[in-house]
């Protein structure tokens, strides 16, 4: 069924508190730790809204920001909390590019998988945006994975299941500590520079 797609300037952010939670906060007038919901959210909405911090006013997640996503890419509903930040934030190898993306995932496997996802992903990777996810977890940058981004545009299925078994790894990562999580993330970047090895190699064939 075809979601509802709200004009950018009606979207509100209803019952949903992922940025809230999900995100850390250190500025004078807040702060809080990553994955912790705020201590001014009543469990209905944020008890001090008309007097919230600037960093909370002036925050718009990408729901509020692409008016391509439709109403189901509102964070609680999409398990995917996207954050537009500037792009050298996001890696420095892409400093000339006009923003980046920092995907937080907050709802599981299911969110890497669900319709437009990977389309959204690799749609904003062909426009030269450094697009990278976490999940309460070091994150990885999917530009480093999905290489050959017209190959991942023409088979969406197999571009899927790429990023659920990233996704795989970096979970993996955020519950292994130690020299676990060590061998996950080294996973990780094996992963990455095998996918490069792999566009170099297309190249000059």
């Amino acid at each position: 069924m075809k979601q509802k797609n709200t004009p950018l300037k009606k979207r509100e952010c209803g019952p949903c508190k992922a940025c809230c939670e999900v995100l850390k906060i250190d500025v004078p007038e807040l702060k809080k730790k990553a994955h912790v919901l705020c201590r001014f959210h009543t469990g209905t909405g944020c008890g001090i809204y008309e007097t919230r911090p600037p960093v909370c006013q002036h925050f718009l997640c990408g729901w509020r920001l692409f008016a391509e996503l439709d109403d189901g890419w509102r964070p609680d509903l999409s398990g995917a909390l996207i954050v537009r930040r500037e792009a050298a934030d996001v890696a420095k190898d892409y400093r000339d590019a006009p923003y980046g993306l920092s995907i937080g995932i907050i709802g599981g496997e299911e969110t890497m998988t669900r319709p437009g996802f990977a389309e959204f992903v690799v749609g904003e990777i062909a426009k030269g945006i450094p697009v990278e996810i976490r999940s309460n977890s070091p994150g990885t940058l999917l530009n480093h994975h999905l290489v050959d981004i017209k190959a991942a545009a023409r088979d969406m299925e197999t571009t899927r299941a790429s990023l659920a078994r990233i996704f795989g790894m970096i979970r993996a990562a955020r519950w292994k500590r130690g020299p676990l999580m060590l061998w996950h993330l080294y996973r990780l970047e094996v992963a990455r520079q095998t996918a490069l090895m792999e566009k170099r190699l297309s190249k000059n064939s």
